[in-house]
């Protein structure tokens, strides 16, 4: 018998980064890196700052999936977003049902070529063998994307 904790993998797939224009932070998470075996649910939680000025454009986020962790594709548009709005600080969650997943993700954060803004964003990546994906988004973060 296995106990939940020694089941679950906590990465710091993206360590608080300033970004201005035209840069990208990328994590590649290896649904094999769990201990006992594979993940099976992945929840990533992206933290970022409030945009400085007024007419900044907001970061766009994407989630895609490899067998080879070089060549990604999109594996469901709902975990790509565009322009975010940062108006305020705002935390962002990602919960992936990986079991029909390849065996790569990558995150990637991504600035507008002219922002006229600077952002801070972090990442961790919570990997689980256990366990069922939640319900309700309700209350999780200000934005929650279930897939």
């Amino acid at each position: 018998m296995s106990v939940h904790a020694q089941n679950t993998k906590s990465v710091l797939a993206i360590a608080p980064v300033a970004m201005t224009n035209s840069q990208t932070a990328t994590a590649a998470i290896d649904l094999l890196s769990v201990p006992q075996g594979r993940a099976d649910y992945v929840d990533i939680t992206m933290a970022f700052s409030a945009e400085l000025n007024t007419n900044a454009v907001g970061p766009t986020i994407a989630l895609t999936e490899s067998d080879d962790a070089t060549t990604y594709a999109t594996f469901d548009a709902n975990f790509a977003r565009t322009g975010e709005d940062l108006t305020s600080a705002k935390v962002v969650r990602y919960l992936i049902d990986a079991r029909p997943r390849k065996r790569y993700l990558k995150l990637s954060v991504s600035t507008p070529t002219a922002t006229n803004d600077d952002i801070t964003v972090s990442a961790v990546a919570n990997l689980s063998r256990m366990g069922a994906a939640p319900a309700s988004t309700s209350d999780m973060a200000d934005v929650c994307v279930i897939g």
